[in-house]
């Protein structure tokens, strides 16, 4: 029990009481322990987590020690990885970062922008692609990185002709791109067609939850949790299925499948 004297008692006081336009950190463990849980206080409002940020009002904190937070062009947004990587990595998830253009911002892995978009993949494996005013992300589907873990194979993206297609053992061929969706598939020319195969994902033997896959961001509209999730200062979403792109428009974020 603190004394009235101790002065963390006052520090404590403040925060209880809300003073407007100063911001106190509580935090859990040392001071600059990246790992260390904390709250943060400011304009009356207060978040609890990790690398909490707050500006012009809004208040955010990632809710695992392997997110990141972003305050940049009026957009204050929270991201954690999909906690298939904790299992996968454990200790070693790779730090993600955020990008913001247009407005609208983005965390993840292997950022990229364009004039009016920003887009991540979700894990250290995924790949972003950024090619005639397009931008495309992949990932490697959970079984694979769960099976792999730190031997998973990074993915890549090749473009042509405005088409982007990502994955493994990807192929062009009379104007079409393919890619293979996991490293044991395979992507060759047969009898004048561009064919991909992969065995199917249950061969990996793993198993886990359909929310093991799910990134999640923080943002104006409440934590959501998906894919390919994007902010903006006034709205944020995911995408519901693996497939699914989000960018932002002027009354909302729309995520949905660009084929």
């Amino acid at each position: 029990m603190l004394g009235r004297s101790h002065p963390r008692y006052f520090a404590m006081e403040n925060v209880r009481k809300g003073l407007v336009g100063v911001g106190f950190l509580l935090a859990a463990t040392a001071p600059g322990d990246a790992s260390a849980a904390e709250c943060l206080t400011s304009s009356g409002k207060t978040a609890c987590g990790y690398h909490c940020e707050a500006s012009d009002g809004d208040v955010r904190c990632s809710q695992t020690a392997d997110g990141v937070c972003s305050v940049s062009s009026g957009v204050v947004a929270c991201w954690d990885p999909p906690p298939m990587l904790r299992r996968a990595l454990g200790d070693r998830v790779p730090r993600a970062s955020c990008v913001t253009t247009d407005a609208q911002t983005a965390c993840g892995y292997s950022c990229e922008t364009n004039s009016d978009r920003a887009l991540c993949a979700q894990t250290p494996f995924g790949e972003c692609r950024a090619s005639d005013g397009k931008i495309a992300c992949w990932d490697p589907p959970a079984a694979v990185v769960l099976a792999k873990r730190e031997r998973t194979p990074h993915v890549q993206c090749i473009s042509s002709l405005g088409k982007i297609a990502c994955g493994y053992h990807c192929q062009t061929y009379d104007g079409n791109l393919r890619c293979s969706q996991t490293p044991e598939g395979t992507c060759s020319v047969e009898q004048g067609y561009l064919i991909c195969w992969d065995p199917p994902l249950d061969t990996y033997q793993v198993a886990f939850e359909a929310s093991a896959e799910l990134a999640c961001i923080d943002g104006s509209e409440g934590r959501s949790c998906g894919f390919r999730c994007i902010a903006t200062s006034r709205h944020s979403a995911c995408g519901s299925s693996r497939g699914d792109s989000c960018r932002a428009e002027p009354d909302r974020v729309v995520c949905r499948n660009p084929d």
